[in-house]
């Protein structure tokens, strides 16, 4: 039989171990405030005081739809539209990633905000949102969506001031290049650049009310866009063309340079000149009772000093039952080409490399 007095000296000794396993036990135990409510959940003015914070709390029944209804509660207190802010800041980045430098200084700043913006689609355009989320018991999931004022602001700060820059240096090339289609192209990336500045700015005066006082020295895209309007206006094209027939291929240029608000002239000296060819020769084809024609076009666009800065050749085959209908037939797909894959989509190509 065991001695008693060694038995209760053993358990002596183990009582201290006893406790320690059972108040680890404790420890690793979910406590019952971990399922309690977070105080933003309840008070989100006591988490996040409206003079650090624009915070929004939705609810839903799953968390995506909760973090998007959150999302959206945010962007009405900016009074911004988000589906427009997104899409400028879509054109604001293409700008600054197609300009290389050559007119206007893109700041390392500039590009990675830029490169940021495009990242942001999922929190709807806006710089810096946090979100957070919380499941309740009976399967409701709480969201909120949250800015901090001071942080956001000064990054929305430092970019129209960056934006400012660009806008302004692009505005000087432009005057320094009057009745030019790189003063065009210089003035449209302004405008890029403006209509998402303007956005910053709304978005800057909501988190910082002090900043309305200070307006972007540049006015706003709509200045901006007034400048790019004047410069294209200032643009004249005299246009001509040999073997046209009715003036078709002359008019299929001229609408391409009239939809972009340039002018175009039949004579003159005006700052460029667009010198097109278009010849027909017949061809006669073994084993086809159809008639066909060749077709070539050539064109060249000089600046006023007559340097060449674009030109283009194009030739096809076309064929009908007659010379006559296969040649109307060559002047139809002529100017289809000038209007879409040929004259336009290459010179477009051209004023979009002005900036690189």
């Amino acid at each position: 039989m065991a001695n008693p007095l060694i038995f209760k000296k053993n358990c002596l000794w183990l009582l201290p171990v006893l406790v320690a396993l059972a108040l680890a036990g404790c420890a690793g135990s979910p406590s019952p405030k971990s399922t309690a409510a977070p105080l933003w959940v309840t008070n989100a003015a006591g988490a996040y005081p409206n003079s650090e914070w624009l915070c929004v709390v939705e609810s839903a029944a799953d968390k995506k739809s909760a973090e998007s209804a959150a999302l959206s509660g945010l962007a009405q207190v900016f009074r911004v539209d988000l589906n427009s802010v997104t899409n400028a800041n879509r054109q604001f980045a293409q700008a600054i990633g197609n300009a290389k430098g050559k007119k206007v200084a893109i700041s390392s700043e500039s590009k990675d905000f830029a490169q940021e913006l495009v990242s942001t689609s999922a929190v709807s355009g806006l710089i810096g949102v946090i979100t957070e989320s919380w499941a309740a018991r009976d399967g409701t999931v709480f969201a909120n969506a949250r800015m901090n004022r001071r942080e956001c602001a000064a990054r929305y700060a430092a970019m129209i001031h960056e934006n400012e820059k660009v806008i302004r240096q692009a505005k000087e090339e432009a005057a320094r290049n009057p009745q030019t289609f790189e003063a065009f192209e210089l003035l449209g990336f302004a405008v890029n650049i403006a209509q998402a500045t303007d956005n910053f700015y709304l978005l800057l005066t909501v988190l910082d009310p002090s900043a309305i006082s200070k307006r972007p020295e540049y006015g706003n895209a709509e200045a901006v866009r007034s400048l790019a309007q004047n410069a294209a206006r200032s643009i004249v094209v005299t246009v001509q063309v040999d073997g046209d027939e009715g003036e078709r291929i002359a008019k299929a240029f001229g609408k391409y340079f009239t939809e972009r608000g340039f002018r175009t002239a039949s004579g003159g000296s005006n700052p460029y000149q667009l010198s097109a060819v278009f010849g027909l020769e017949d061809l006669e084809l073994d084993k086809s009772r159809n008639k066909f024609v060749r077709y070539i076009l050539i064109c060249s666009v000089k600046n006023k000093e007559g340097v060449e800065v674009f030109s283009l050749s194009e030739n096809g085959r076309e064929g009908h039952l007659t010379y006559a209908e296969a040649k109307q037939r060559a002047f139809r797909v002529a100017e289809t080409s000038i209007g879409s894959t040929g004259f336009t989509m290459k010179f477009d190509a051209y004023l979009a490399s002005l900036l690189q």
